[in-house]
């Protein structure tokens, strides 16, 4: 019954797709050879997140700054030249996520990740002053706590080897909750935010899963599948996570108890759940609103930071030196041990902003991201028809030689000597109209953990020089667990 379902839906979305074909420029360049009627569909077909990573990394190589891919007539045009990243991030019409985006709308709605139009600019609106200096001051304090909590479980470890992601995931998502929702996390249910976490995994090895196989693209025919059935499982675990945050929040907030910034303008913690709130009171957003921009920024808050310290602690481990740099830098800028870093004491630590830009540069977050072309524009020389989509490959920009030297090296200072100069050569929060509304509270986060640790511990890795192997489900992650042993200083 499914296969002739499948088998139908199929043909008929050729004999559409043959209908409406065209000569395009795209056409024209290169990329991995192409066959009649369906592309390169077989390229892809069933490719692990591992095996998708090398392969893009293949392509990459073979075809050089732009290369097509062509499903059907659906045709992805991969980029990773500075001067290409720059019109596309920066152009003001072109902002619509792709099609694999959509996979993401059953989890996160169409929220600021995934609006566009005047639904985007409306949640940007609502949700900037989140992000204002005076807001952020008071998170740091957060960030400090849940910091400090992270020190005091790897000195329990006694110098033995940890596994980093569990307790760097842990502390990021208490982050997120306690900043951002102005909700802490019950400590006794700590199996529930496990289970959170190993959803959100799930869910984008079972995204991309499905992007590589072209007849699950279906929504229909996505949810007749065991695949559809699991995601639905996971689904129902991060919305039900989601949801408890919100419904604590709210009878905070309905009691009066939301804090703001006061008639002098002394700090008080402003969560952004509160201004959805207070938005849905004045009529502005709906709960389903809410849910999105919670789903949301819950999933972009913690994972993305997470990635980003546990790849920023494997590279410290097998630098000693740097480490050495950072803890100097602390006592220079921090000077008494006990000392809580302030917004200003942050600020000062320049070297360890270069560490963790250089780390972001290495290993992105988000590895690639894309976008629909919604009106014809040139890039460059070559003219780009509505219709196509755009994947720009922010792993392969930040490791192109003819923008960095050495380009495979970990070298911090490359980000103090003036050796980055073009602003779209480093874009680990995306750039332009659609860059990342949190970036400062993320750099803040990863340098007060950075720090608590550096303080504490000396650092050793599993096998020194090693590389971790990688795969790209929506984040960039190691494909296998990464180890660092921590050593109280």
């Amino acid at each position: 019954m499914y296969l002739t379902v499948v088998v139908l839906a199929v043909i008929g979305f050729v004999i559409w797709k043959l209908v409406n074909n065209e000569d395009n420029p795209l056409d024209k360049l290169p990329g991995p050879p192409r066959r009649p009627i369906i592309g390169n569909v077989f390229e892809f077909l069933n490719a692990t997140p591992r095996e998708l990573f090398l392969k893009l990394r293949l392509f990459t190589k073979l075809y050089g700054d732009r290369y097509v891919v062509k499903i059907f007539s659906r045709r992805i045009l991969h980029i990773h030249g500075v001067k290409d990243v720059e019109i596309v991030l920066s152009h003001s019409k072109n902002i619509t996520k792709s099609k694999p985006y959509t996979f993401l709308e059953a989890w996160l709605g169409t929220g600021l990740l995934l609006s566009t139009g005047s639904k985007w600019h409306k949640r940007r609106k609502i949700l900037t002053p989140t992000f204002h200096f005076n807001i952020l001051k008071g998170f740091t304090m957060v960030m400090e706590e849940r910091s400090r909590a992270l020190v005091e479980k790897l000195k329990a470890m006694d110098g033995n080897e940890v596994n980093l992601l569990p307790y760097i995931s842990d502390c990021t998502l208490c982050t997120i909750c306690e900043t951002a929702m102005g909700t802490q996390l019950d400590l006794d249910k700590s199996s529930a935010n496990v289970k959170y976490k190993n959803a959100i995994i799930e869910i984008g090895s079972l995204l991309l899963s499905r992007l590589t196989k072209v007849w699950l693209h279906n929504e229909f025919l996505f949810r007749k599948f065991p695949i559809g059935r699991q995601f639905e499982k996971c689904l129902h675990t991060v919305h039900s996570f989601a949801d408890n945050v919100i419904m604590e929040r709210k009878k905070t907030w309905k009691a009066g108890e939301q804090t703001v910034i006061d008639e002098i303008g002394m700090k008080k913690r402003l969560a952004m759940l509160d201004l959805l709130l207070e938005a849905e009171s004045k009529q502005e957003i709906d709960l389903e609103g809410i849910r999105e921009e919670v789903n949301t920024f819950m999933f972009e808050g913690h994972d993305t930071t997470a990635m980003a310290i546990v790849f920023g602690l494997m590279l410290l481990a097998d630098h000693q030196e740097i480490q050495d740099r950072i803890y100097e830098e602390c006592q220079k800028v921090l000077g008494d041990f006990d000392h809580q870093p302030t917004m200003s004491n942050l600020a000062d630590m320049k070297y360890l902003e270069a560490v963790i830009k250089e780390t972001l540069r290495l290993y992105p977050s988000v590895p690639f991201i894309a976008r629909k072309v919604t009106e014809d524009f040139m890039l460059d020389d070559l003219p780009v028809k509505k219709g196509a989509e755009v994947a720009v490959h922010i792993y392969d920009l930040h490791r192109r030689p003819d923008l960095y030297k050495n380009p495979e090296e970990f070298r911090p200072d490359r980000f103090l000597n003036g050796e980055v100069i073009h602003p779209y050569a480093f874009v680990p929060f995306s750039a332009g109209p659609r860059n990342c509304i949190g970036q400062r509270f993320a750099m803040l986060e990863m340098k007060c953990v950075l720090i608590g640790i550096c303080r504490n511990f000396r650092l050793f890795p599993h096998v020194k020089g090693a590389k971790p192997l990688l795969l790209a489900d929506i984040l960039l992650r190691p494909a296998e667990p990464l180890f660092v042993k921590f050593v109280q200083r």
